[in-house]
């Protein structure tokens, strides 16, 4: 298979299922740094993510690391070592993000957590790899960002957070899938990568929906989707039209099931979108956020976050800010039996050699090199080494996540197997 499906939705994954609010600022690149109450020499560590932007606006991802890294800190850092974020707002900006990786490098940081470059990934990849920079919990976008072995993402990336909506409803038993997109170039040619894998498990795409960002009237979007026979819809959204959809469909309540990603919904707005909220499906690479009593594991980060990051409340917290902690808990359990300062050339070397890093819980543990076959993607998907999936419901009073109903995003992609599959957490 071409890169030309991949191409296709470069950074469309990540706009459609992780937009936020955006603000605005100024064009150049910035940099903060968290307070230090550890002893010793200072781990120098980098993030490249949109915190304010036109486009997409990612501040939950970037405040949860500031807050993730200070208690790291206060209670000790990684063998008395403190660890400094340098951590530079792109604003989604191409010649921005090149920027703030060139700052990594001057900065000689040892590694970037849980970055996002999706308007210039090509020229990231290439600073940073030239650098020995690697970046652990990198949100995948680009064939770039598969096709660098230094890259180190504990999720199958922005490509197949899409995938995997449109394969629980295919789990769900629905054949005839409408896919609603925003009204992006990219988004015209999203059917030269999801018709072939939805045909490979049986079922056909017979609607893309283009939703403007100028549009009043949400309630012919929800018309368009049910055309064709269609009997489940992926909403791939940002947050502000996937609330205009929700509320046409409550008005309209139309017969046909539907799944979104819940990486950028709070418990307050699931609340808020009623009936809607409870009515449809979720995915994500981690638990529902509130989810405590089948994930104990995540009162850590909870407590964390609510703590260290002013303002915040369970309520108003999403599993955008748990990839950021999970990013420097891998980091920490990578790095802990580390002797002396840590170096990119020695955390590269630790992650490649890392097995069944323990997650806390929260996702299996991770084997970075553990890498999983795409199939006929392979030749382009070659740096994915978890590719696995919750199912997710809300009940009204909050998410509920089963650790059975984790499936792998791959399973049913052309030249694997032909269905999605269920396996438990470990």
């Amino acid at each position: 298979m071409s890169r030309k499906p991949i191409k296709a939705i470069v950074g469309l994954a990540a706009v459609a299922l992780l937009a936020t609010a955006s603000c605005s600022s100024s064009s150049s690149a910035s940099s903060t740094s968290t307070k230090v109450k550890a002893h010793g020499t200072p781990i120098v560590v980098g993030q490249i993510l949109p915190m304010t932007g036109a486009n997409l606006a990612l501040p939950e991802a970037g405040k949860a690391l500031v807050a993730s890294i200070a208690a790291l800190n206060a209670a000790g850092g990684i063998n008395g070592h403190p660890l400094k974020l340098d951590q530079c707002d792109s604003q989604g900006v191409a010649s921005i993000e090149v920027q703030c990786a060139q700052t990594m490098v001057s900065d000689h940081v040892v590694a970037t957590l849980e970055d996002d470059t999706f308007s210039s990934p090509a020229e990231v990849n290439s600073i940073l790899k030239g650098a020995g920079i690697p970046r652990i919990g990198i949100t995948e976008d680009d064939v770039t960002d598969y096709a660098n072995p230094d890259n180190m993402d504990f999720t199958g990336g922005g490509v197949f957070s899409l995938v995997g909506i449109m394969e629980d409803l295919i789990h769900r038993g629905d054949k005839k899938i409408t896919v609603v997109l925003p009204d992006t170039p990219s988004a015209v040619e999203t059917h030269l990568l999801l018709d072939p894998i939805a045909a490979a498990e049986g079922a056909k795409v017979v609607n893309y929906v283009l939703v403007s960002s100028a549009s009043g009237d949400y309630s012919q979007y929800v018309a368009q989707a049910e055309e064709n026979g269609a009997q489940g819809i992926v909403i791939a959204l940002g947050n502000a039209q996937l609330v205009e959809v929700a509320q046409a469909i409550n008005q309209l309540n139309p017969k046909i099931d539907y799944a979104t990603g819940i990486a950028g919904l709070t418990l307050n707005q699931l609340k808020e979108l009623g009936s809607f909220s409870k009515k449809a499906s979720y995915v994500w690479w981690t638990p529902g956020i509130g989810d405590v009593k089948n994930f104990p594991g995540l009162a850590q980060p909870v407590a964390t976050l609510t703590k260290y990051e002013k303002g915040v409340t369970l309520d108003t917290m999403t599993s955008v800010s748990l990839s950021s902690w999970l990013a420097v808990h891998a980091f920490y359990e990578v790095m802990k039996s580390h002797k002396g300062t840590p170096t990119a050339a020695s955390v590269l070397a630790a992650f490649k050699a890392a097995k069944d890093i323990p997650m806390n819980g929260i996702i299996k543990p991770w084997t970075p090199g553990d890498l999983q076959s795409a199939g006929t993607l392979s030749s382009i998907i070659t740096n994915v080494s978890q590719p696995w999936m919750y199912r997710i419901a809300y009940n009204g009073k909050g998410s509920q996540t089963s650790p059975s109903q984790l499936f792998n995003t791959f399973a049913g992609l052309p030249g694997t197997s032909t269905s999605t599959s269920t396996s438990t957490s470990s």
